[in-house]
């Protein structure tokens, strides 16, 4: 990759140039420290750096070429200095350019909402597979792909990251990519210019106000996805913002529903059980080893997104039948009481009530455990929310710590508390491993216990130190221990 390859790809950002030199370009980075000898660095702004900080260091670690959108340093001869537009863009664009362009060798899925992107990326790689297809899927539980799995940073890595795990991808053999898509990873241009040849939206619900301040900016930076589509758009027809997602999209739209009559895939007769369920899309009746009715809008996703692709019918069928769905999202576990108790990811306010409303559903005569906390550092605003729901809908509400990060576990606790008006309601035991032994040796074969909050999360951030913490394990671990 040499300059004028760079000054062409970014044709629509550049604005000038100085110092531009006969080079070919060694590595891109946007993090100083892994700048190297004949190296790019794009200086991207963050929330908590500014890389045109970083510039200098860069270079004395071997940058040749800077990128950035404010230069306005002591320019030092042998650098070349590109001033354009928008950094994040221009560093998703020379990624890829980088990688030379591994998206464009991929069928690309791309999944968003704020619930249900986990659990419906892994029934349609689920699907996929079982019809032979080679997958790489990336999301918040991980990157997968030719059996190998990748710990997660960002539910949607950073553009660099991202074209080079895609040039691994296809490298193997990846022929389908099945992508959670975030609504920061939208608003950051972290997956500009990835071609997905399908778009999904499962719902939206009160999640990052604190990055995107009110529900309607988060709703547009989603709606980005289905304004630049060139495919098929596939959506939950049933929630709220449904049809706000697509009002701009020029690809073919498919609504998914049960409540919408027009609905190009009709979800009818549903049947939930403790830890499977039954239904009918399009009357073709489709089994599942989930629970819980959002679950069921996941699995019809899923079966559209695929039979969108063309897969056959007998292969979608069967892989929602096989799938177990995603790791951590009411993941079941039978403790030493006999009760059930369900892992959740539930951690923010809408996603609470469908888990607790759906456990409510299985119980015949038992009561509701709810174990959950407020991660530290995050939007403050749901607490009282969580809080409240989980006196509405639970017989028993035990507070604890969910990633206290850098705040005090007390001031979270009691942000929960505020909106639970019988106070006598509520155990509070921070200890999170103490707080799910407690449910256990109250419960009986009859209850149920939800654990929400961190789901495949196997670690608890305190301060800035993680701990190991398994909510799984803790449940399995109790049965084995008594």
């Amino acid at each position: 990759m040499n300059i004028r390859q760079i000054i062409s790809a970014i044709d629509d950002e550049y604005i000038s140039i100085i110092n531009s030199q006969e080079l070919n370009v060694a590595s891109v980075s946007y993090n100083s420290q892994k700048s190297e000898p004949n190296s790019l660095f794009v200086a991207i702004e963050g929330s908590n750096f500014d890389g045109n900080d970083y510039i200098n260091d860069a270079i004395n670690r071997g940058a040749k070429v800077i990128i950035s959108s404010k230069l306005d340093l002591n320019y030092v001869e042998e650098i070349t200095y590109i001033l354009i537009k928008n950094a994040r863009k221009v560093l998703a664009i020379l990624s890829h350019l980088f990688y030379n362009k591994p998206a464009k060798k991929l069928i690309c899925i791309g999944i968003t909402g704020t619930n249900g992107k986990t659990t419906t990326a892994s029934l349609v790689k689920s699907i996929l597979e079982i019809a032979s297809k080679k997958v790489g899927m990336i999301g918040t539980t991980g990157i997968f792909y030719d059996g190998k799995t990748i710990e997660a940073t960002h539910t949607t890595p950073e553009s660099l990251e991202l074209a080079r795990t895609l040039r691994e991808m296809v490298d193997a053999g990846v022929e389908f990519l099945v992508m959670e898509v975030s609504s920061h990873s939208i608003a950051q241009q972290r997956i500009f210019g990835i071609p997905f040849k399908i778009a999904a939206f499962t719902n939206l619900t009160h999640e990052h106000l604190d990055f995107h301040k009110t529900i309607e900016n988060y709703a547009d930076a989603k709606k980005i996805l289905f304004d630049n589509l060139d495919g098929v758009a596939v959506i939950n027809a049933d929630d709220d913002w449904g049809k706000y997602m697509v009002k701009n999209c020029k690809s073919l739209i498919k609504f998914v529903g049960e409540k919408t009559e027009n609905a190009d895939y009709r979800i009818a007769n549903v049947n939930i059980e403790k830890t499977n369920s039954n239904f009918y899309l399009n009357n073709i009746p489709i089994k599942t080893n989930l629970t819980a009715y959002f679950n069921i809008q996941n699995a019809a996703l899923s079966y559209a997104i695929c039979n969108e692709l063309g897969i056959e019918k007998k292969y979608i069928i069967n892989g929602l039948a096989n799938s177990i769905g995603a790791a951590g999202r009411l993941q079941p576990v039978i403790v030493r009481t006999g009760a059930t108790a369900f892992v959740d990811y539930a951690h923010t306010p809408d996603a609470l009530e469908k888990a607790l409303i759906n456990c409510k559903k299985l119980i015949k005569n038992g009561e509701l455990i709810c174990v959950f906390g407020c991660g530290g550092d995050r939007d403050k605003t749901k607490r009282p929310i969580m809080g409240k729901l989980a006196e509405k809908f639970a017989d028993v509400v035990i507070i604890t710590d969910d990633n206290p990060r850098t705040e005090d576990s007390n001031a979270i606790i009691n942000d929960i508390l505020k909106g639970i008006e019988n106070k006598n309601k509520a155990k509070i035991i921070a200890n999170r491993s103490t707080a799910i032994q407690y449910a256990i040796n109250y419960s009986n074969e009859n209850d149920l216990i939800l654990v929400a909050g961190k789901g495949h999360e196997d670690y608890q951030i305190i301060g800035k130190q993680k701990h190991h913490l398994s909510d799984l394990e803790e449940l399995k671990n109790q049965f084995h221990n008594h």
